[in-house]
């Protein structure tokens, strides 16, 4: 049975978004609408919009103002998709001119009706794309108003290579071949039917979402079918949800962000969650703003998205005709968490108005009494408290407004600060009796937190832990105990201790510091003593550098991890402990160093606590550094500060030492689970004593939170798994003795080549498989990437070391592979994928410290080939290879190389040479040729290359390499070359030459007036010679293509 193709796909898709109202079309069918081959806007249906959208502006200057917005303002793609987006989103301001009665006129010029039914809606398959350097098809664009908004990359499911990985680095190498391709982009679709994501172009694959929810915001499962359709694949369903057109509208107004700062721009969009979760809260504050006050709370798994869904909130209410201009507050219960927010907020540009966060209990009751309307306010919970004359006098908390329209949105509603009878929440109701709350939550509200769902209200949406997981939202975490013995006083128990480090995480602000550090004696002599800490650092370093080495080849690096102390003390005791055993793990910079400490303090610190207090500035150095997979920031030791709302994506590992319970365990383990390149999980090592407190937290949960433990899985499992996939490699690879072939001096090097050629070899058998099924190359990378990743997690086991050399060699082979995989990818024109880019980084980085080199042609048994001296011994040498799989790929490699250097200049040849390439290898793959017979045909392409060089000498005079260039671009063509003969196009070939080099010092590749102009000369030489006029335009085309290569090099 046929697998289904991917040009079924894009069949498949046309439907689904005809379905929503896109009107369906091909390529070939509106390429005449097209300005040029390099652009995929439609500006005569742009025009054509503006004129129907804008009936009170003239019309030339609504041509006027096309042409202006079309116009590139810049070549790098995420500004100019900025620029555009602005414009979609607000409209164009950029014409003015006197209307009638001489009244100057600045109109807000519409690009996109309000309505779905205002708008040219169209879907378009196998777009082709072409410059002079690259030439590409775009599986399915999607236009709204001539301007491309949505762009798919569909594969093929059930073929190996047609991976959602695939799909998004094609999508990548596009963007970088075409950045002005994806200025109008709103979303980009990565599909093989089965599987499907979606993201912005700039979106990295682990922050795709899948769209896999019905019409309500309802998860679907696999295989489910959305009411009402006959839609249950991933495809289907993901566009579905995206082509609707309202909703589409939607995601670009309200749900599409950009953040700017010191790290240039960043584009975001939301997930299923994010939209009908936001969507549901703004309903629900619009009803509680009219009753009761209780929108409500939103509990959205740590990890998940909250911040955003925070911020996309916000701007629904602040721009909410219902509220208004309404003011909000969002109140966090920590400065750090407050000020985290806060940059957040403040870094993204979709807000109407600009954040302003409270420095005093003054200042806020000041903003609020005063102000009358709108607003954007951050402030702390604390600064809601009473003043010590109020306190002393027994007064409540006065009031600062009445008005109905302010909106408080509480970040993580937990802990005892929300009683209605003696707590913020009641002194919130005194200062704001007619305001409305809602809360976002991490964590569910517990059972002993009752009173904090009566002061916001019911649940309006739950996202919990193994949703989260399953989306891809987020990674499970793994839990470790390595308990470190704790000795107890007669007069200290473990209950003591419990109740006192919780005492030492309650207070936050300055005033609460003198009670709460009478709870840390007893932490410190506990927890502190220096025999343990000893013990304790010992255990650290050796767990991370075993850990750290084994995610490098999941993450392209260390990543990063945290360790959580019980006092300040220990933290600094701890820092000095551990650069007592790695002296170069310490600098005194903040920008350098394997090891921090964070922790907040004031000038009445003393002793070597006083060594770590920082200005606030200085900490967040230090947090940047812990966010960046490149710095060499690998460990940094904490109290409480960073545990909560503090997001790094490669910080895999937590280390915890101090008695922790409840929401704060929870979310302290959501430092963890953010997804990051190949991390699928993080792990949390507890030396102090949890079990039964994970427990309990858990038990907060969902039903299938508690059933399928997304965190808090015993790492243990994955020492079993371990187990389990090495067995089942070594069965997988019994058909090759690899294990006889490591001895010598080059043994490993041996071993691992020859087993990779093995795998990879068309003919080997366990490859030679019904279509849809795997062979033995793909099931030993699916098998030798999941040994990786539990690996990894079973990094601190000691039961394991028998398999240590094993598992290492496993690892090697599936990175040749990848480097392998690589080089086919390139002969076939295809970009690679982040996950074997990754692979081929570290074999880079091996190789770099490494005395073994891998020579390809000594281990293909063959001499590197000369193409100048092409004899049949070679050939010979070739068939004789006990690795003929490996010659075949040397060989190919040597043939891509010498091919972009012999007809490196002609578009055309190398088109030729890479096709032809690209059906040789694709014929072996398919098993339609011998490795011999493929061996010879490889043969007779490399002689063709070597006369390809001498080419140009074959004409009368000579062609130099740039009119041998151009010749091609216009033989390329059977009937002008049996019209005008090989000497006629030879000669138009000089002349367009001499043509471009009389232009050369106007840079005409930028310049439409100049290149117009050069276009007009082209059609005039054709027509003078009789080219025939049906293939003329499409040789002015590929002419122009070949100038803009050739132009740079021209002297």
């Amino acid at each position: 049975m046929a697998l289904i193709s991917e040009a079924d796909w894009e069949t498949t898709a046309l439907e689904v978004l005809a379905e929503q109202g896109w009107a369906p079309s091909v390529g070939t069918a509106i390429n005449h609408e097209r300005a040029s081959a390099a652009d995929l806007v439609l500006p005569e249906r742009f025009r054509e919009a503006l004129v129907r959208l804008n009936p009170q502006v003239p019309e030339t200057y609504l041509r006027q103002a096309a042409t202006e917005i079309l116009t590139p303002s810049s070549l790098d793609a995420i500004t100019e998709n900025r620029r555009l987006h602005e414009y979609l989103v607000h409209g164009y301001r950029g014409v003015t001119y006197l209307d009638n009665d001489n009244v100057a006129r600045n109109p807000t010029i519409a690009l996109v009706g309000r309505e779905p039914g205002a708008n040219d809606w169209l879907a378009v398959r196998q777009v082709t794309v072409s410059t002079v350097e690259h030439h590409r098809r775009f599986d399915l664009v999607g236009y709204l108003n001539g301007l491309p908004v949505l762009i798919a990359e569909l594969k093929q499911a059930g073929v190996s290579t047609a991976t959602l990985a695939a799909a998004h680095g094609q999508l990548g190498t596009y963007l970088a071949e075409f950045p002005l391709a994806f200025r109008g982009c709103v979303a980009s679709v990565i599909s093989d039917g089965v599987t499907a994501g979606y993201g912005t172009p700039f979106t990295p694959l682990h922050h795709f979402a899948s769209w896999n929810v019905d019409d309500d915001g309802a998860p679907l499962g696999l295989g489910e079918v959305i009411e009402g359709t006959d839609y249950d694949t991933a495809l289907e369903i993901t566009l579905n949800g995206l082509g609707n057109q309202a909703r589409f509208l939607d995601l670009l107004r309200h749900f599409t962000a950009f953040d700017a700062g010191d790290f240039g721009l960043a584009k975001r969009i939301a997930k299923p969650h994010q939209y009908f979760a936001v969507n549901k809260a703004l309903g629900r504050t619009i009803t509680a703003v009219k009753a009761g006050g209780k929108a409500g709370v939103v509990w959205h798994t740590q990890g998940s998205g909250k911040s955003m869904e925070m911020e996309l909130y916000a701007n629904l209410v602040l721009r909410s005709t219902h509220l208004l201009n309404p003011t909000i507050v969002v109140i966090t219960d920590r400065r750090e968490l407050d000020g985290q927010l806060f940059e957040s907020f403040t870094a993204s540009t979709l807000l109407p108005e600009r954040p302003v966060q409270i420095a005093t209990r003054t200042q806020l009751r000041t903003e609020l009494t005063q102000r009358s309307s709108g607003g954007l306010l951050f402030t702390t919970l604390q600064k809601f408290n009473r003043t010590p004359a109020e306190r002393d006098s027994g007064a409540d908390h006065p009031l600062l407004s009445e008005r109905r329209n302010i909106v408080v949105v509480v970040d993580e509603a937990h802990r005892s600060h929300y009683d209605d009878l003696d707590g913020y929440a009641r002194f919130l109701r005194d200062a704001l009796p007619h305001a409305t709350l809602i809360a976002f939550t991490g964590t569910p509200i517990s059972e002993v937190e009752r009173n904090t769902r009566e002061v916001f209200g019911d649940y309006i949406d739950i996202y919990d832990l193994s949703r989260a997981v399953a989306d891809g939202a987020t990674v499970s975490v793994y839990f470790e105990p390595r308990l470190v013995k704790v000795s107890f006083s007669d007069e200290v128990s473990a209950e003591d201790l419990d109740r006192a480090a919780d005492e030492a995480t309650t207070g936050l602000d300055d005033v609460e510091r003198e009670r709460l550090e009478k709870s840390v004696a007893v932490i410190n002599a506990v927890y502190g003593a220096p025999a343990r800490l000893a013990t304790l650092a010992a255990d650290i370093v050796g767990h991370w550098e075993t850990r750290r080495d084994r995610m490098r080849p999941l993450i392209d690096g260390p990543g990063k991890a945290m360790i959580v102390c019980a006092t300040r003390q220990i933290c600094t005791d701890l820092y000095d402990q551990i650069v007592a055993l790695r002296p170069d793990w310490h600098a005194d910079a903040l920008a350098e160093g394997k090891l921090k400490v964070v922790y907040s303090g004031t000038a009445s610190d003393t002793g070597s606590i006083r060594r770590h207090v920082r200005r606030e500035s200085d900490n967040t150095v230090i947090k940047k550094r812990l966010k960046n997979p490149d710095d060499d920031l690998e460990l940094v030791i904490v109290k409480d500060m960073m545990l909560t709302g503090y997001d790094s994506q490669p910080l895999h590992t937590l280390y915890l030492d101090r008695p922790m319970r409840g929401a704060l365990l929870m979310q302290t383990l959501a430092r963890v689970n953010r997804t990051f390149r190949g991390k699928d999980a993080g792990l949390m090592v507890a030396y102090a004593p949890l079990v039964e407190n994970l427990a309990a937290a858990l038990a907060e949960y969902s039903a299938t939170d508690q059933q399928q433990r997304p965190v808090g899985r015993p790492a243990a499992e994955a020492v079993e798994l371990a187990r389990t996939l090495v067995d089942q490699l070594r069965a997988l690879v019994s058909g090759y003795d690899w294990r006889g072939r490591l001895g010598g001096p080059k043994g490993w090097v041996k071993a691992t080549v020859g087993l990779t050629s093995w795998l990879r070899d068309p003919q080997n058998p366990g490859n030679r498989v019904p279509e849809g099924e795997a062979g033995l190359a793909v099931r030993f990378r699916q098998l030798a990437a999941q040994l990786g990743r539990a690996w990894a997690l079973a990094s601190g086991s000691d039961t394991l070391g028998d398999l240590r050399d094993e598992v290492r060699f496993y690892e090697e082979v599936r990175v040749w592979m990848a480097k392998f995989d690589a080089g086919e990818r390139e002969a076939r024109g295809e970009p690679i994928p982040e996950e074997v880019a990754r692979l081929l980084r570290q074999l880079a980085a091996e190789a770099t410290g490494s005395d073994e080199v891998v020579d390809i042609y000594a281990a293909a048994e063959i001499a590197p080939p000369n193409f100048n001296d092409l004899t049949p011994a070679v050939l010979a040498q070739a068939q004789r290879s006990s690795n003929p799989h490996l010659a075949i790929e040397a060989l190919r490699d040597a043939i891509l190389a010498e091919a972009a250097r012999a007809n490196g200049a002609s578009i055309v040849a190398q088109r030729a040479f890479s096709e032809r390439l690209g059906a040789l290898m694709l014929r072996y793959t398919n098993s339609q040729l011998s490795a011999a017979e493929v061996l010879m045909e490889l043969f007779e392409l490399a002689k063709d290359i070597a006369a390809e060089a001498k080419r140009g000498e074959t004409f009368d005079p000579p062609l130099r390499h740039d009119e041998l260039a151009t010749y091609d671009a216009i033989a390329d063509n059977a009937s002008a070359l049996d019209v005008l003969g090989q000497d006629v196009l030879a000669d138009i070939a000089r002349q367009l030459v001499a043509m471009m080099r009389a232009d050369v010092k106007t840079d005409w590749t930028v310049r439409d007036d100049v290149r117009a102009s050069l276009r007009a000369k082209i059609r005039r030489l054709l027509r003078k010679y009789k080219y025939p006029p049906d293939q003329a335009e499409g040789a002015v085309r590929q002419v122009i293509e070949q100038m803009e290569l050739l132009a740079p090099g021209v002297e």
